[in-house]
């Protein structure tokens, strides 16, 4: 009985051990530590926060204008569709708890009457499949690689969903800009139809000019409407992605579109550092362990005869006998042969995926890098060049106005000119932000537009 006790004993210590090796928050430790480092990214789990939700810090953000930062923040607190992402880690980490459990005791057993005497004869059982227990630190070592996996892989979609919430700020952000400058163009549209409506009445403009202008004036209302409607949908696609209803949809947006910031960085080793913090890579290199890990325990348990091993309590002609019990599956014909040729082509797969891959890394990484030069070098000539132009066209038209060199329209459509100039600039600054985006995302290791689940959580917006 004490040796029973202590077999039992043992057995719980072993439980007890597997499993406070792999915590409930298994990868998830490690995965904020890699958004922090990586893009300054404070992510939480919210089924495994022992407190309340981050109700309190979102209120707090909403209470404040909102600038790109915060939005990205209150979406990684409050997105479900995040909160569901972390999940896999969940997943993973079951699989690898499942992985390092010994195997459950077989009880096998019968019983019979003999003769017309009443006496019954019985025979007990209990084994356990040795083989199993031998090959946990296999099972365990695959599990493992493939939560390191799932973790790296959920790291990236964590950056994707970053940037996906920061584009869609900034498209908002451009949209109000340019919802200003169309309520403007109204402005000077119906400005010129008042003074058509009057040059009319005095017979100085024909019928075909007033209409002219009256129609310039409908379509620049029309414009407005269609700018508000964007403006109206790009809000509430970025509402959607915060996670934000009712009341704590009527947050107040913070400034307008900035100017670039610094300059990209040098593209001497631009490539060699995407390719070194490439998150894509290195979920790769964990699937590969994960494959090799599958195809080394396949190889095993088919060269290895199945084990299994346990005690025996039979009862026979009364007499009671206990004695050792064993079962033995010899590999004469399953060898595993097809599991370990799946494991070793999924192996070769991802060798060709990863040279793959880091062809792609080095491109985008290029890619990226040109269109934040480009963008800054559009910016630039706007606000250098094209802009200033255009104030000096309306003084100058101005001056020759006052000095009744030029009519009215003349004037009103040197201003129509420098606000259409002013909608391009704008345009210009969200394309140089968007393309900064997309730059940082990469150099933080994740590329644009990777297959993944993450896609079904955000609708209508440009990758």
């Amino acid at each position: 009985m004490k040796a029973s006790r202590r077999v039992i004993s043992a057995l719980g210590c072993l439980l007890a051990l597997l499993a406070a090796c792999a915590p409930r928050n298994a990868g998830f430790q490690s995965l904020q530590a890699e958004l922090e480092q990586r893009a300054a990214l404070d992510v939480r789990w919210n089924s495994l926060a022992s407190g309340a939700l981050p109700d309190t810090a979102v209120r707090s953000l909403l209470d404040q204008p909102l600038g790109a930062d915060a939005a990205v923040r209150i979406a990684l607190l409050n997105n479900s569709g995040l909160q569901a992402l972390f999940e896999d880690l969940g997943i993973a980490r079951g699989r690898l708890v499942g992985a390092g459990l010994p195997p459950n005791v077989i009880l096998e057993g019968g019983a019979a009457s003999v003769g017309g005497a009443g006496r019954r004869d019985y025979g007990f059982a209990a084994t356990a499949d040795l083989s199993r227990l031998m090959f946990l630190p296999l099972r365990r070592g695959v599990a493992a690689a493939e939560l390191d996996a799932t973790r790296v892989r959920t790291t990236g979609e964590v950056l994707e969903f970053a940037h996906f919430v920061r584009n869609a700020f900034y498209d908002y952000q451009a949209a109000t800009q340019l919802l200003e400058l169309d309520l403007t163009v109204v402005e000077t549209a119906a400005a010129a139809y008042d003074v058509a409506e009057r040059l009319a009445e005095a017979g100085n403009i024909t019928p075909l000019e007033l209409a002219n202008e009256q129609a310039f004036y409908e379509e620049a209302r029309n414009q407005a409407l269609v700018a508000e409607a964007r403006a109206l949908n790009l809000r509430e696609q970025l509402n959607a992605l915060m996670g934000l209803t009712g009341n704590d949809t009527a947050w107040e947006l913070a400034g307008r579109l900035g100017e670039p910031a610094d300059t990209p960085p040098d593209t001497d080793t631009l490539e060699d550092d995407a390719v070194r913090q490439s998150l894509d890579l290195l979920e790769l290199e964990h699937r590969y362990a994960a494959a090799a890990g599958h195809a080394n325990l396949a190889r095993a348990e088919g060269l290895v005869p199945s084990l299994g091993t346990g005690i025996e309590i039979v009862r026979e002609g009364g007499l009671r006998e206990v004695g050792p019990a064993f079962s033995l599956e010899l590999p004469l014909f399953d060898r595993r042969q097809g599991d370990v040729a799946v494991a070793r082509a999924g192996m070769r797969q991802i060798e060709q995926r990863y040279r793959d891959q880091a062809v792609r890394v080095r491109a985008s990484v290029r890619t990226a890098r040109n269109e934040v030069l480009i963008a800054t070098r559009r910016v630039e000539h706007y606000r250098d060049v094209l802009l200033p132009l255009r104030e000096r066209i309306v003084g100058e038209t101005q001056l020759e106005y006052n000095a009744m060199q030029l009519g009215v329209f003349q004037l009103i459509l040197a201003r129509r000119e420098q606000i259409r100039t002013g909608q391009e600039y704008v345009l210009a600054l969200r394309d140089y932000w968007r393309a900064r985006s997309t730059l940082d995302q990469v150099m933080a290791g994740r590329l644009v537009g990777v297959d993944s689940d993450l896609g079904t959580m955000v609708w209508g917006l440009e990758r």
